[in-house]
């Protein structure tokens, strides 16, 4: 028979739940910055900065799924 898994540390839970928040937060960050960047340059109003928050806040979220599928099987 399999033995069943021992549940998760405290410990080991915070950091996950840590990585997930850098995980979600690094992507969104450098992608706001990045349209800033390209909205100062071209002059396009806010365009780039939502659509780079938008970007970011996709790929931080679905990252963070990846994240949270692989730590908590």
């Amino acid at each position: 028979m399999k033995e069943k898994p021992s549940p998760p540390s405290v410990m080991g839970t915070l950091g996950a739940l840590s990585g997930m928040g850098f995980t979600i937060a690094v992507p969104i960050a450098f992608c706001a910055v990045g349209g800033y960047y390209l909205d100062n340059n071209l002059h396009t109003g806010p365009l780039f900065i939502l659509l780079g928050l938008l970007l970011g806040l996709t790929t931080g979220i679905y990252g963070a799924y990846r994240l949270f599928k692989s730590v908590f099987k």
